[in-house]
């Protein structure tokens, strides 16, 4: 269980940028940030496993920031669909 931060781009819509530390974008490759563009923050979330995501579990995403320092959401418009 950990406390992540979750920004989104400027540049593609429905992007969204996982990560543990805020403000801290030194684990953030810099052609991930040439694509994304200026982060802008958006909240602070406790990957405890009560809050469900569109894409992944709290505990993959969880995974995924401790092994690459970041987790990227980029969403489709089937993501919408119920």
């Amino acid at each position: 269980m950990m406390w992540c931060y979750i920004y989104r781009s400027t540049k593609k819509e429905n992007c969204y940028l996982y990560m543990e530390h805020k403000n801290d974008f030194s684990t953030i490759p810099e052609k991930v940030m040439s694509i994304f563009g200026s982060p802008v923050f958006v909240m602070k979330v406790l990957l405890d496993g009560k809050r469900k995501f569109v894409v992944g579990t709290a505990t993959e995403i969880e995974e995924k920031i401790k092994t690459d320092g970041f987790f990227l959401q980029m969403l489709k418009e089937d993501d919408f669909k119920v």
